[in-house]
């Protein structure tokens, strides 16, 4: 925990926001609170590592690109602060477009079988499968009207679970690409450095071991949709059988499947 307020007071002294995220106002306290899980990666990171816990791979669930971006030091951990900062322009030209965008999830139905309820409903460009993160377990993206529309059709359609997250975004859909263009010319400007670690692409498996890979990565990330699920085959295939969450709360165990053969430890796993 003293690590943790090192780092975040720190992040927060560059990007002109208070360490108390309460006191973050408008635009500010959302970015102040996409600030605290890049914060959490790095310290339970560099905890593995001090621990002997070192990757043979790496991979990053959406924002989890960057952070696995500045953990294996393709790009310094400041510029993956800079990063979440430059959302704030998008936040901003969401606002002044009216546009309303959400996510969802749904629980229940294979990628096959979603994409085919799906596409007889809604456009692509209403509305995308921004993510599959396992076998049942999808994230969908798009309009607001089209993901709540969505909800209901999955949900008398005997979905397990199918709710709206309220984001106000629709990371991973292609509509976000012309209110993020901040995020890509920093993207585009930034001095990467081969990753210390190779890391798998969520967009299409391949294994990034260069700068100009994990480059690319990070640009596509907002607005470009991936198969977390896929990825995680992928490096099943390619002989990982222990994988780690490093997610403060381990979000990620509760949605991604591994193998029979494979084991997912979380921070509490390492701790304990």
């Amino acid at each position: 925990m003293d690590k943790y307020t090192f780092y975040y007071e720190t992040a927060c002294i560059k990007l002109g926001l208070s360490k108390d995220i309460e006191k973050n106002h408008g635009y500010d306290s959302k970015i102040a609170q996409w600030l605290v899980p890049f914060i959490c990666d790095r310290v339970i990171y560099e905890h593995c590592i001090s621990k002997g816990i070192t990757p043979d791979i790496g991979i990053g669930y959406s924002s989890g690109i960057v952070s696995a971006s500045a953990c294996f030091k393709a790009i310094p951990h400041e510029a993956a602060w800079d990063i979440v900062k430059s959302h704030r322009s998008m936040l901003i030209a969401l606002d002044e477009a009216h546009e309303e965008l959400d996510t969802g999830i749904i629980v229940g139905f294979s990628y096959d079988d979603l994409s085919e309820l799906l596409s007889k409903e809604f456009s692509t460009d209403d509305l995308v499968i921004g993510s599959c993160n396992s076998t049942f377990h999808s994230m969908i993206s798009g309009k607001a009207s089209a993901v709540e529309k969505a909800i209901e059709l999955c949900n008398n359609e005997g979905a397990l679970k199918a709710f709206r997250l309220n984001t106000g975004t629709a990371f991973h859909h292609s509509i976000m690409k012309k209110y993020s263009l901040e995020y890509i010319a920093y993207c585009n400007d930034l001095k990467y450095n081969d990753p210390e670690y190779p890391m798998m692409s969520v967009f299409d498996l391949t294994v990034l071991s260069t700068a100009e890979q994990v480059a690319r990565e990070n640009h596509l990330n907002v607005y470009t949709q991936m198969r977390w699920d896929l990825a995680i085959k992928e490096l099943e295939k390619l002989g990982a059988t222990e994988f780690f969450d490093l997610s403060a709360n381990g979000s990620l165990s509760k949605f991604s499947r591994v193998g029979r053969k494979c084991k997912m430890y979380t921070f509490d796993d390492i701790c304990s």
